[in-house]
């Protein structure tokens, strides 16, 4: 995250997000920043070792500002940071703009420097789908027990998102029908690359767990997946994968 106080800024003025929680069981829905980080196999080191550096000096400096960690089996690392109210923005940017420069005042640690040609980036803006999203355990949000993850990119169709949007809602009437213990969460993107762009994502323990279960699904309502699926999929035109994993040792501020 070395210029995360940058993008912080320039978002912020672009956007003017309304209020946000940051608990994912408030009714009002989310807004995210990600900081996708895109890490070559052989930069893989230097990065790890200097964002190891970065989250010592967060950690010496109390930075207060909440960051959930993941990195994907591609070695991108997502930095996911919830918005809060709009005239928290201020706060929010001054507080990044002061950790960098007393990072490099008081540690001499330069991030510019030490992050130069280690990664490229992207950012976007993400919204948390209540209306789309399935919990009926209740349980939201990430978790310690379950750090395994996996990312479904749904690139739509223009003009698609409201028969998107019902063709989800079936798989949701169907959970409430079979009542099984299969839960997700669904961000739109607002700004970023490819819109309109949605994420499906779920987590599990591992990714055995994971397939066990939905191999195990699959198995019994193959026929009812299937019809589904293709009711969604004609308002796609790309899908992408990802797996991953949350990464606790450099996330900050965690909700309890």
């Amino acid at each position: 995250m070395r210029n995360a106080f940058v993008y912080f800024g320039m978002l912020f003025l672009l956007l003017g997000m309304a209020t946000a929680s940051i608990q994912a069981q408030e009714a009002a829905p989310q807004k995210f920043i990600v900081f996708e980080e895109i890490v070559s196999p052989a930069d893989l080191p230097a990065f790890i070792e200097t964002q190891t550096k970065v989250k010592a000096l967060w950690d010496k400096h109390n930075l207060n500002i909440p960051i959930f960690s993941y990195r994907n089996d591609d070695n991108a690392f997502y930095w996911v940071v919830p918005i809060h109210s709009f005239a928290s923005i201020d706060t929010l940017y001054a507080s990044m703009m002061d950790m960098h420069q007393k990072m490099k005042d008081e540690d001499g640690f330069d991030a510019d420097l030490a992050f130069k040609d280690l990664y490229y980036g992207e950012q976007s803006i993400i919204q948390w789908s209540k209306e789309l999203s399935y919990h009926p355990s209740g349980q939201m949000g990430q978790s310690m027990d379950q750090p395994y993850a996996e990312w479904t990119f749904c690139y739509l169709k223009t003009g698609h998102e409201k028969e998107a949007a019902e063709a989800v809602k079936k798989y949701i009437d169907f959970y409430d029908r079979i009542e099984e213990t299969y839960e997700w969460d669904i961000y739109i993107t607002l700004l970023g690359k490819g819109t309109p762009l949605w994420i499906l994502m779920t987590r599990s323990e591992n990714p055995v767990s994971l397939k066990q279960l939905e191999s195990g699904l699959y198995m019994k309502y193959r026929k009812e997946f299937t019809e589904m699926w293709s009711n969604f999929s004609k308002h796609v035109r790309k899908v992408e994968n990802k797996t991953g994993w949350f990464q606790p040792k450099f996330s900050m501020n965690l909700p309890e």
